[in-house]
């Protein structure tokens, strides 16, 4: 709750050998508590967290936040974050760019079941995310109304809390529902990834990405840093940059379901080897382990 409950709550890390502080960038009081009471600290962040949205859609950056980023990065004993771009920002500003490590975001695959043979009847080329993400949509418009119009019983199908209306395009809305997830998902014979970049999605992670990975599906995304993480064109999914590569790699899927078969393949394999909860587990282990194993510095 309020400040005394941040303080004494920053007091009870003193019981654990390590403490985690996920993404809160805590005010100076409440974060020097934190770090007086902890062992070994580490910072985790999956976000820009300096940068602020305005209610107009505009994205600055925040003094405050750089400050507490700033306290966060230097005073703890090490940072874990999922990409490049972040781990530059975190190196930028720590004294020792050596204890910030990448450990990119993973998937429990325990929840998803990979899709059967590919679709002998009518396919459907499938989006599924959050409303605030509907927009890069834009993106593919024109690629996919061709499609509809190459592909007579091609639909395209989007699960979202909100529809929307792509001029063209053969749609069927489906609302988003956690219980449905894995059944919409199996819907698809192909899933699309397409991203704007700008500051503000550049430090972002593509987690549905993985879930789409975890499904064997297909994927054709932007060719942009946060998918590149997951993506390797041509070998587990596909990397996009103009409209007519978007067309002819979906077309290419579409009429090659040997082709999709295998990449879907791959895709899973991907996830499995490298980005499941249980292939993560063993860094993070060793992580701590050298932590502990290091003499900590006095802290207060």
């Amino acid at each position: 709750g309020g400040m005394i409950g941040k303080l004494s709550l920053a007091k009870r890390a003193a019981s654990f050998d390590l403490v985690i502080l996920q993404k809160r960038l805590l005010p100076k009081l409440v974060f020097n508590r934190l770090r007086k009471s902890s062992k070994r600290l580490v910072f985790e962040f999956d976000d820009n967290v300096v940068l602020k949205r305005g209610e107009d859609g505009s994205v600055r950056s925040s003094p405050t936040r750089e400050r507490r980023f700033r306290r966060a990065v230097r005073e703890s004993d090490a940072v874990t974050t999922t990409n490049s771009v972040l781990a530059d920002l975190a190196q930028r500003v720590s004294d020792d760019p050596e204890k910030v490590h990448v450990f990119p975001s993973v998937i429990d695959l325990s929840r998803y079941e990979p899709r059967g043979a590919p679709s002998k009847g009518p396919l459907t080329i499938g989006w599924m995310g959050s409303e605030s993400n509907l927009h890069h949509l834009e993106i593919v418009r024109q690629p996919l109304a061709r499609l509809c119009r190459r592909f007579e019983q091609l639909t395209v199908k989007i699960v979202c809390d909100k529809a929307i209306a792509l001029q063209g395009v053969r749609l069927e809305h489906q609302p988003y529902r956690s219980a449905n997830e894995v059944k919409d998902l199996q819907s698809f014979d192909i899933a699309l990834a397409p991203l704007v970049e700008d500051p503000w999605t550049r430090g972002k992670i593509s987690t549905k990405v993985l879930s789409y990975f975890a499904t064997a599906l297909p994927v054709v995304a932007s060719n942009v840093g946060s998918n590149r993480i997951y993506i390797r064109d041509g070998e587990n999914g596909f990397l996009v940059g103009t409209l007519t590569q978007w067309e002819e790699q979906m077309a290419h899927l579409l009429e090659e379901p040997a082709l999709r078969a295998r990449i879907g393949a791959a895709a899973r394999d991907s996830v499995e080897t490298n980005f499941s909860i249980t292939a993560m587990v063993p860094n993070y282990l060793t992580l701590f382990e050298s932590l502990y194993a290091s003499p900590g510095e006095a802290h207060g």
